[in-house]
């Protein structure tokens, strides 16, 4: 008898979850509040890109403003907590990479269980861009001139701990070479040590290293996958360079806040899953080196595990640590 009322009482309570989410989801975009995306990294680089786009085409299939709010710092923390704190009321969404718990010993928000998954947009390889300062043309080239040059060599990321970073110290143990790593608060300020030498390479995406290519500043010698880019085929990976295991991918995700409703959640995919495989929207994530997922949030779930239990895997060997 106490079984069959707890049972009763466990589908009373889901049913009234299911009519709330759903009444709240009726009422979702409230009318006049606008939505916000928030970026963690700086203006101008590629995750802001993605975003003031996806946002112009986002706004008008919901009927609601949309803007993109940049919240640089603190290895992403600084963004990703505006999102923790704000109200579960589809307003507040988070572009960014996967956040990654095993860098630190103690985050102020859990990553899992203080953000839902809405959808994984799109799956992007860095490439390992090389200024011409150096006497290189390739990985091999690079690694040799990193070994008769033993701590003069520095490599740049976009944020401390992202996969720019997993990269450059993948190439370090791998290659057995000793290169200085300088953390930068996003692609754009990366872009312009590279640009300006004050560090000699980076892993960064595809779309910011074709910029300083083109102005004749950085050679790109590899990608950072086990296959080549659908925009740059002519460049090779680095199993092909030689390095065969010296990487981690990864991509950007859309997230909201715990206790999202499951109804709230269900527009908020099916609406962006549409604009991600618009043509245009489509091209332009092709343009700076991703491919679009535009997954469900099971899915999404799902990539965030497999991606989190390499890259702590990787980090744990190699002992780094940023608190």
């Amino acid at each position: 008898m106490i079984f069959s009322l707890r049972v009763i009482t466990s589908v009373f309570a889901a049913c009234a979850y299911l009519q709330l989410s759903n009444a709240l989801a009726q009422g979702f975009p409230i009318p006049g509040k606008p939505i916000r995306i928030v970026v963690p990294f700086p203006p101008g680089g590629t995750s802001d890109i993605h975003a003031r786009h996806v946002a112009s085409k986002l706004g008008p299939a919901l009927g609601a403003s949309v803007i993109v709010e940049n919240k640089p710092g603190a290895s992403t923390i600084i963004g990703a907590m505006a999102v923790v704190k704000a109200e579960p009321d589809g307003h507040t969404l988070l572009y960014t990479l996967a956040s990654n718990p095993h860098l630190f010993s103690k985050l102020p928000y859990d990553p899992i269980g203080d953000l839902t998954p809405i959808t994984y947009a799109c799956n992007g390889p860095t490439v390992l861009a090389v200024s011409t300062s150096l006497p290189v043309n390739n990985v091999r080239e690079l690694i040799e001139h990193a070994r008769k040059n033993p701590g003069r060599l520095n490599f740049g990321s976009w944020s401390p701990g992202g996969t720019g970073q997993l990269n450059g110290e993948l190439l370090k143990e791998f290659a057995g070479i000793d290169i200085v790593h300088v953390p930068y608060k996003g692609s754009a300020d990366l872009v312009q040590a590279l640009a300006s030498g004050q560090v000699q390479m980076a892993f960064d995406g595809l779309f910011t290293a074709r910029t300083l290519e083109k102005a004749g500043k950085v050679k790109i010698v590899a990608i950072a996958d086990d296959k080549r880019a659908l925009a740059a085929p002519e460049v090779p990976t680095m199993a092909e360079a030689g390095v065969p295991g010296a990487y981690v991918s990864g991509g950007y995700h859309f997230f909201g806040p715990a206790n999202l409703p499951r109804a709230i959640v269900a527009r908020l995919n099916a609406e962006l899953v549409k604009v991600l495989r618009m043509q245009d929207v489509n091209e332009m994530y092709t343009s700076t080196g991703m491919e679009v997922v535009a997954s469900t949030p099971e899915e999404q779930a799902v990539i965030l595990r497999t991606q989190s239990e390499r890259q702590g895997s990787i980090i744990r060997k190699l002992g780094i640590k940023l608190d």
